[in-house]
C-alpha cells in the first residue's frame, strides 16, 4: 500500500519498497526514481474533421511539497476554456487537504472546491470533507437520428451545490476496511431554454436538499503491471467491494413529493496467470409515490492479457441505462470514446452499449531518449439511443501508433489511429468511411 500511495502522488517514475532485518532491527528501504514534475501540457484529439486539445503547464511537486498546480487552455468540442487547478495536501503540516478548480469557459464559468481530511489509506479511521461547485454555462442536449439529421436543444444552466460528508471505519487494517458515515447536501439548479423546441421540455427550477448515509467494505487486491496501459509500472485494482447508500429527500427539502434515494455498487476482479478480469456494477435511483423519479444503472467490464512482456491485449465493455437525467448528462459516444473513428456526438442517448478490443506492442521504451513508441490494432463497436428512437450502431477497425513518456510518472499513451468505419450508421454525410483519429 505504501508503494501504491507513493506512485499515486504522480512525482515518481518508479517506487520499490523492501524490508530487511539487522540484529533486532527491522529496516524499511524505499527506492524511488523521480519523474519530471514540471511538465508541459500538450494534448489533442482529432477525428471526423474535429480538433480538440489542451496546452499549458503542470507542476506536480510544487516547491518540493508534493502539491499540484496547473494552468492550461482547452479547446473543446462545444466550448473553449481556461483551466486553473491546485491541490494542497496536509496544509501547513495539518491533516487538512484543500483543492480548487476553475474553468473560465467561452460560454460561462465552472468552479469546484474541497476542504477536508480524506481517506488516505485502508488504515484510516475517519474522514470529513466539505465540497461544492458552481456553474453558469450553456448546456447542449443532443438528439441524433442519422448522420445527417440531428436536433440540439440549448439550455442556460446556473447551479450551486454544497455537501458535507463524515465517515468512520469500524474495520481499518492493512488490506481491508469497513466504512460508514453520514452525508448531506443542498443544491440550487436552474435550467432556461436558449432556443425553443417542441420535442423537449425544460426541467423546472429547483432548490433541493437531502440527508443520508453510506456503508462500504473492501478487501485490497492489487496487481502491478508494466506495458499494459502505458510504458510505466501501474497498479491494477482487482479489489472486491460492496457499497450501499440511502438518501432521504422529503418534500420539505424542495422536492415535488417525498422521496427516497438508493445507491449501491458491487465489484470484483481476478487474475489467472497473464490474464485478469474486472467487473463493476453501480446503480442509483430516486423513488417517490409516483415511481422512479430518476436513476442510473451502469455495468463496466475490463479485461487484459499479457501474452509477452511488451505485449498487451486490452478489452473493455460497458452498458448503461439512464432515467430522466439532467440535460447534457446523457451518454455521448464517439470521438474520444469508442468508437473512436466517429465525429463528436455521433451516438447520444439514455441507453448505451460499447465494446473495444485492442492489441498493443510496446516496441521502444525511450526512442531518442525521449519517448516510447509502439503499435496497436483495434476494433470498437457501440451504440446509443433514446427510448423513443431506434438504436443507432457503428464500429471501426484499424491500426495505429502508441506513444508515451520515458520520463513520466503514469501509465498512459498517446495514439494515432487510422480506422475504417462499419455498421448501419457508419457512413459520413459524404459517404466516407475511412478516418484518421488522434488522442
Amino acid at each position: 500500500e505504501t508503494e501504491r500511495n507513493l506512485r499515486r502522488l504522480g512525482i515518481f517514475r518508479s517506487v520499490r519498497l523492501d524490508t530487511l532485518t539487522r540484529g533486532d532491527s527491522l529496516i524499511v528501504d524505499v527506492t524511488t526514481r523521480d519523474s519530471w514534475s514540471t511538465q508541459p501540457i500538450f494534448s489533442f484529439s482529432f477525428s471526423g474533421g474535429t480538433l480538440t486539445g489542451r496546452i499549458g503547464l503542470s507542476e506536480k511537486n510544487l516547491f518540493g511539497s508534493g502539491n499540484r498546480a496547473r494552468i492550461a487552455y482547452r479547446k473543446g468540442v462545444d466550448r473553449n476554456a481556461l483551466e486553473l487547478d491546485a491541490r494542497f495536501r496536509r496544509l501547513f503540516g495539518s491533516q487538512i487537504d484543500v483543492e480548487g478548480l476553475y474553468f473560465g469557459l467561452s460560454d460561462g464559468d465552472i468552479g469546484e472546491w474541497y476542504v477536508g481530511d480524506p481517506w488516505r489509506s485502508a488504515e484510516d479511521r475517519r474522514e470529513i470533507g466539505l465540497g461544492g461547485d458552481y456553474s453558469n454555462r450553456r448546456i447542449p442536449q443532443y438528439r441524433v437520428f442519422s448522420a445527417t439529421q440531428t436536433d440540439t436543444t440549448f439550455y442556460r444552466y446556473r447551479g450551486f451545490g454544497q455537501g458535507l460528508s463524515l465517515g468512520v471505519a469500524t474495520v481499518a487494517r492493512s488490506g481491508r476496511y469497513v466504512r460508514l458515515g453520514v452525508q448531506g447536501a443542498v443544491r440550487n439548479d436552474r435550467f432556461l431554454f436558449e432556443t425553443d423546441t417542441a420535442s423537449v421540455l425544460a426541467p423546472p427550477d429547483s432548490v433541493k436538499g437531502w440527508i443520508g448515509g453510506f456503508v462500504e467494505s473492501r478487501s485490497d487486491r492489487f496487481e502491478v503491471f508494466q506495458y499494459l496501459n502505458g510504458f510505466s509500472r501501474e497498479d491494477v485494482n482487482l479489489s472486491p467491494y460492496v457499497s450501499a447508500g440511502i438518501r432521504i429527500a422529503p418534500s420539505g427539502f424542495g422536492y415535488d413529493r417525498d422521496g427516497i434515494g438508493l445507491a449501491g455498487g458491487v465489484g470484483t476482479g481476478a487474475r489467472t496467470g497473464p490474464v485478469f478480469l474486472r467487473l463493476d456494477l453501480r446503480a442509483n435511483a430516486l423513488f417517490t409515490s409516483a415511481g422512479v423519479d430518476s436513476g442510473r444503472v451502469v455495468l463496466n467490464l475490463s479485461a487484459a492479457a499479457k501474452p509477452a512482456r511488451k505485449h498487451a491485449i486490452l478489452v473493455g465493455a460497458f452498458g448503461g441505462i439512464l432515467e430522466n437525467p439532467p440535460p447534457g448528462s446523457e451518454f455521448d459516444l464517439g470521438f474520444d470514446r469508442a468508437p473512436r473513428s466517429y465525429h463528436p456526438h455521433s451516438f447520444v442517448g439514455t441507453r448505451a452499449v460499447s465494446g473495444t478490443v485492442e492489441y498493443r506492442w510496446y516496441i521502444w521504451d525511450a526512442l531518442l531518449g525521449l519517448f516510447g513508441l509502439g503499435v496497436a490494432g483495434f476494433v470498437d463497436y457501440a451504440g446509443a439511443w433514446y427510448p423513443d428512437q431506434d438504436a443507432r450502431w457503428g464500429g471501426n477497425v484499424g491500426l495505429g501508433l502508441r506513444t508515451g513518456s520515458a520520463r513520466g510518472s503514469g501509465a498512459s499513451t498517446g495514439r494515432i489511429d487510422f480506422g475504417y468505419r462499419f455498421g448501419p450508421d457508419a457512413a459520413d454525410s459524404d459517404g466516407g468511411r475511412w478516418a484518421l483519429s488522434l488522442g
